[in-house]
């Protein structure tokens, strides 16, 4: 990040809305949509994607707005469901009548909020979410752009950082069921295999399952060198702890970044790794500045998923203060065609591998960050981001 990061910048919106004000009249506020799960078993990535978005939009009503007008955020809750997702997508487009959409967290339920989206052609920034199916369905629309890395990102990159441990030879994966994990698991398997990696064990579960100790069982029999957990946070944080419980800890528990705090997992943490877009501690220059800022404003610990949702929120308020307007087609052009400052560092949308158009986040901004018994955390891996070296095996 440069010396421009921090700066206020505006917010952007969907072009059917525009509303003129008389002179001197005050003028209506820009809305956003923004579909979140902020309930059932996918809340604890969506609200902190929320506060991201929040955070966003407030530094740019702190200064004075767009255009001088306001940005309004209309907040819903997808239940992290594909109907509710579906019925909110219609509800924010055709009753709110927001000028543009960010957000957007769990892969199945977002489908279907898109599939109910797309006849309208939003302006949508898609700050979470990775299956790849979403990429197939949706990353060729210009008016789509995709925060978040897809799923071929992500465990490439996890299947980099087991390459960088040389004890690791056998790898058991645990997975949610729906778009999200088996699409995760696919991948895996699929790297793996090129790695030399064995995979010893590919298993299912249901998001919100309270008892993995069928899994965690099998996985202690087996004894591989990384277990391997594909879900979202609670799933994460329950399986670390149930596997304390158990005595089932594996040689490295490893898990991807969905919301989930260090704080969260308690002493059950204690080496657990998390392969995520972003840390706090990670070497960008320019960082340390806005997480000192970030934390105070959230008085505590500001974690990866919501930086997704602020950097979709202030990629969209560059792109709109760069046009010098309200001007959907020139928003949309903006977004594909700058550079934006950001925690992650300077960064811009492009076409992926698979045929998205616009997508910003890719395997080589990813890291693995381990939990630390004294309760820190440290980047482990890749070496140019790393503070620390992992410990290994684990128990």
């Amino acid at each position: 990040m440069g010396n421009h990061f921090g700066r206020v910048l505006a917010t952007a919106a969907l072009a059917w809305s525009v509303t003129v004000a008389p002179a001197g009249a005050q003028q209506a506020p820009i809305k956003i949509g923004v579909p979140l799960p902020l309930t059932g078993a996918l809340a604890g990535g969506g609200n902190q994607i929320l506060w991201g978005i929040q955070y966003a939009a407030e530094e740019a009503n702190d200064g004075g707005g767009l255009f001088g007008r306001k940005i309004e955020l209309v907040t819903e809750d997808t239940k992290g469901e594909p109907n509710t997702s579906a019925t909110v997508a219609a509800k924010l487009a055709t009753q709110d009548k927001v000028d543009a959409f960010v957000g957007g967290f769990g892969s199945t339920s977002d489908f279907a909020l898109l599939s109910a989206l797309q006849r309208y052609e939003p302006i949508f920034v898609h700050a979470g979410s990775s299956s790849v199916r979403l990429e197939e369905g949706f990353g060729k629309n210009d008016w789509y752009y995709h925060v978040y890395i897809w799923d071929y990102h992500r465990q490439k990159a996890a299947v980099n950082f087991f390459k960088s441990i040389p004890a690791v030879k056998t790898l058991a994966i645990a997975y949610e069921d729906k778009l999200y994990g088996t699409d995760g698991s696919k991948f895996t398997q699929q790297y793996a295999k090129e790695a030399g990696i064995e995979v010893v064990m590919n298993e299912p579960f249901r998001a919100g399952t309270p008892d993995f100790s069928p899994i965690l069982n099998r996985a202690k029999g087996l004894n591989p060198d990384v277990l391997f957990i594909i879900g979202y946070s609670g799933d994460n944080i329950q399986i670390a702890r149930q596997a304390e419980q158990l005595g089932a800890r594996p040689k490295l528990l490893v898990t991807q970044g969905a919301g989930e705090k260090r704080s969260d997992f308690g002493p059950a943490g204690d080496n657990v790794v998390v392969i995520d877009l972003w840390s706090a501690k990670q070497s960008t220059p320019g960082l340390a500045d806005w997480v000192k800022k970030a934390e105070a404003k959230r008085g505590g610990e500001v974690v990866s998923s919501a930086v997704q949702g602020y950097v979709a929120m202030k990629t969209l308020i560059d792109s709109a203060k760069a046009a010098g307007s309200w001007d959907r087609a020139k928003i949309l052009a903006n977004l594909g065609s700058m550079t934006f400052d950001t925690p992650y560092g300077q960064v811009a949308y492009a076409a992926s591998e698979m045929g998205g158009k616009h997508q910003l986040i890719t395997d080589k901004s990813m890291i693995a960050v381990q939990y630390k018994p004294d309760g820190g955390q440290e980047v482990v891996w890749p070496a140019e981001k790393a503070a620390g070296k992992i410990t290994y095996p684990a128990r």
